[in-house]
């Protein structure tokens, strides 16, 4: 408890003087920081990890110092006693002050190490690590750009006791990547939420974005009266001149119906926002698993 207050006055004390380097903001609402980290773990088997996890970026200027990726309110993984933030499948969004310019951020060093134990009830101890890295998209406020750097591999410490840290090196993806943010508003009516998937696919002038489940791990999306916040990256397709919506079956609704009041495509590197209103409903016909609406801009 002791660690977990000074680690808070830490970051706090920094967001307000707006001066840390190379730490992970963990205040709610800080925007002393400029360079936002998606790291996205695959979804393949044992994929997580109980390792901790360590990041250093390479810029044209200059390098940051090591950084542990960690979130304060990551709490012990099933009752165990070990802090378990990098799970299959999710992705983890931290954000990082670097106070130096280091320029473009032409490659991305990442270290796994093992954990220290957070104290609590004895559990099994793990005499390997693992942790299936996907990728890492990287977001910079500073110079307002935005890079995928795919990975696909394992990392892979085969004897904590007697093996070192091991480290890879990422490197952007050919070709540029934009980054979006996109809020989603159900209509405040009657039944007008959805436990349905709900997908999006960016039509623009140089192709299509790939189609991307809109989806925060932990979070009951798509309520009625509620206003939902997404993060989705894709190549640079130009300017965006429609959308895609597909609203999907799931076990919990085969046949889902939702009330969409409108989609609000922002460009995070480039600062432009559309909306794309719609006040309709989207019902699956009952012969069929996926009803999808293609939606204009607002003028």
């Amino acid at each position: 408890m002791k660690l977990f207050s000074l680690t808070l006055l830490i970051s706090v004390a920094c967001c307000l003087l707006g001066s840390c380097d190379g730490v992970v903001c963990n205040v709610t609402g800080c925007e002393h920081f400029n360079y936002e980290l998606f790291l996205v773990t695959g979804d393949v088997l044992d994929a997580e990890t109980t390792g901790f996890v360590y990041i250093t970026l390479y810029g044209l200027k200059g390098n940051s110092p090591e950084i542990r990726l960690h979130n304060d309110w990551v709490k012990p993984y099933k009752g165990s006693d070990w802090l378990l933030e990098f799970l299959r499948g999710e992705t983890n969004i931290y954000h990082i002050n670097v106070t130096k310019d280091i320029g473009k951020v032409g490659k991305i060093r990442i270290k796994l190490r093992k954990a220290d134990r957070v104290k609590g009830k004895r559990s099994r101890e793990w005499s390997e690590i693992n942790w299936y890295l996907q990728e890492i998209f990287l977001i910079d406020r500073r110079l307002r750009y935005a890079r995928c750097y795919p990975f696909y591999n394992w990392l892979r410490i085969k004897n904590i006791y007697r093996q070192p840290p091991v480290t890879a090196f990422l490197y952007p993806s050919n070709g540029s990547t934009t980054a979006y943010k996109v809020t989603v508003e159900t209509m405040n009516e009657k039944d007008a939420g959805t436990l349905g998937k709900v997908y999006i696919t960016l039509i623009g002038e140089k192709g299509n974005s790939p189609k991307m489940l809109l989806d925060n791990d932990g979070e009951i999306e798509f309520q009625q009266g509620k206003t939902n916040h997404f993060n989705i990256f894709t190549k640079d397709i130009g300017n965006i001149s429609n959308i895609r919506v597909e609203l999907g079956a799931t076990k919990q609704s085969p046949n889902p119906k939702w009330f969409l009041k409108a989609v609000t495509l922002e460009d995070i590197t480039r600062k432009f926002k559309q909306s794309f209103p719609y006040n309709k409903w989207l019902t699956t016909p009952v012969d069929q698993r996926v009803v999808s609406v293609q939606i204009p801009p607002s003028n």
